[in-house]
């Protein structure tokens, strides 16, 4: 008797561990627990690759703008030295090249710089059409004259 009163003791501590380890592991709320741990880490990582992303381009946007001044001022310096130093045909030459420094931006023409940059345009790839029906400058049939078809009896 004292065999089957030990046997059922050890069954239902075995019970009873059984469903604290599978509450504790396996059940639905350690499973929500788990996935809200992994979530919570998962968003510190992707807050803190964003930050890197907005670094690297703050600091990019800070180097060209170093990068665009120092080669303003090598120009300029190059314009007034060439200025002194060449000839009279070199010097009119490079004032007929301003054009390239107002776009560099001086302050003496920076008003004029959208104006200028409204004159630019892109090169077109394309033939203009006048009606929607005409094919297009890349159609790979565009300005070959139109072949008479054989006529099917």
């Amino acid at each position: 008797m004292i065999i089957w009163l030990v046997g059922i003791l050890c069954f239902v501590i075995g019970l009873v561990a059984g469903a604290l380890i599978f509450k504790q592991f396996l059940s639905d709320t350690a499973k929500v627990k788990n996935l809200t741990e992994e979530l919570d880490e998962l968003t510190e990582t992707h807050s803190d690759y964003q930050q890197s992303v907005y670094s690297h381009f703050e600091n990019t946007a800070h180097l060209i703008n170093k990068l665009t001044l120092s080669y303003r001022e090598v120009y300029e310096r190059l314009a007034r030295d060439a200025d002194i130093l060449c000839p009279e045909d070199i010097t009119k030459q490079l004032a007929l090249n301003k054009q390239s420094s107002d776009l560099l931006g001086n302050t003496d023409t920076q008003g004029n710089l959208n104006e200028q940059m409204d004159d630019l345009f892109p090169p077109r790839d394309y033939a203009t059409k006048s009606s929607p029906d005409q094919k297009g400058g890349l159609a790979a049939d565009y300005g070959l004259p139109k072949k008479a078809e054989p006529e099917r009896h």
